[in-house]
């Protein structure tokens, strides 16, 4: 059964937009258990990003990172901190007394975007990662209707119009201490028909599997994670949603309305680590970062035809 919550208190129903379809739906065993339907889910396509952070060159390919200039952002060379080859991406949200704390890059697909995007990132927890209970760790997918490259950014705790924006992001979710650190691992959304909050705002909501099929990454080491979105056709509820844990299948939703106009298309993906009360230091690695059309797994590097 789908879960589907609030990020930081629990939600009550209220209206979305007009004549809202039924709720998304989970189907991911009825995918796992249809050969056809998985390599369908799985078929390659054209990579359009690809960064090993091998050297600083890597920040060139982000149109924003936010905290290279004060060492909150880095390259890492500790061969024991690196998936493949000899760098990776460190990621420090500091202490600040229980104050809100992070670092992250950006990097925009372009202004005319895409209708399907897998995004594929290795994350590493450090050792010792403990956020609290709330923080958005682990990256995520943006579709905007515009060209501006920062469009919907700052957008916390408003509910997308439909002709805007929508996002995905793929993060561990503490539920309050109910699960082991980092946390179980959540899609946090924001899109037309998600639900209300009792305060008000329309935080993100949160869509994870029954508990006894979550996922809880191990702190300390590389995890794969991969998130798939394709957009719904305009007047239509068929827009899906998939992740992958280490190469297998974590959570297939479909029915999605994430979108009323035609516009809004897949166009930035992020990064980063944000934890929301920092009472202490804590940091994450990406490494081996691939955006494509098409999913791109656990298997060697991809890269876009442009850089082979």
């Amino acid at each position: 059964m789908l879960l589907v919550a609030a990020f930081l208190v629990l939600q009550e129903t209220a209206p979305a937009v007009a004549s809202a379809p039924p709720p998304p739906r989970d189907v991911t065993l009825a995918t796992r258990a249809d050969p056809m339907a998985l390599a369908e889910l799985e078929k390659p396509g054209t990579v359009l990003f690809h960064d090993e952070f091998e050297s600083d060159a890597s920040f060139a390919q982000w149109f924003e990172v936010r905290g290279k200039d004060d060492g909150r952002v880095a390259i890492e060379h500790d061969p024991k901190l690196v998936r493949t080859g000899t760098g990776s991406i460190r990621y420090t949200a500091p202490a600040r007394d229980g104050d809100s704390s992070g670092s992250g890059a950006s990097a925009w697909l372009g202004a005319d975007g895409h209708d399907c995007v897998h995004f594929r990132r290795w994350i590493r927890f450090a050792d010792d990662y403990d956020q609290g209970n709330l923080n958005h760790t682990g990256g995520g997918l943006a579709a905007v209707a515009g060209t501006g490259k920062w469009d919907a950014m700052g957008s916390a705790g408003i509910r997308p119009t439909g002709a805007d924006h929508f996002t995905a992001g793929f993060e561990p979710w503490r539920d309050y201490g109910r699960n082991a650190l980092p946390g179980a691992m959540a899609s946090y959304v924001y899109w037309p028909d998600m639900t209300r909050d009792r305060d008000g705002h329309w935080w993100g909501n949160l869509f994870l599997p029954d508990a006894e099929d979550r996922v809880v990454p191990e702190r300390g080491r590389w995890v794969c994670l991969e998130q798939r979105v394709r957009v719904n056709t305009v007047g239509k509820a068929d827009g899906e949603l998939a992740t992958w844990i280490d190469g297998k299948l974590y959570q297939h939703l479909v029915g999605f309305r994430w979108r009323t106009d035609a516009k809004v298309r897949l166009k930035r993906f992020d990064v980063g680590i944000y934890v929301h009360r920092a009472e202490r230091t804590n940091v994450v690695w990406y490494d081996d970062v691939v955006v494509s059309t098409g999913y791109v797994g656990t298997g060697a590097e991809a890269k876009p035809a442009s850089a082979k």
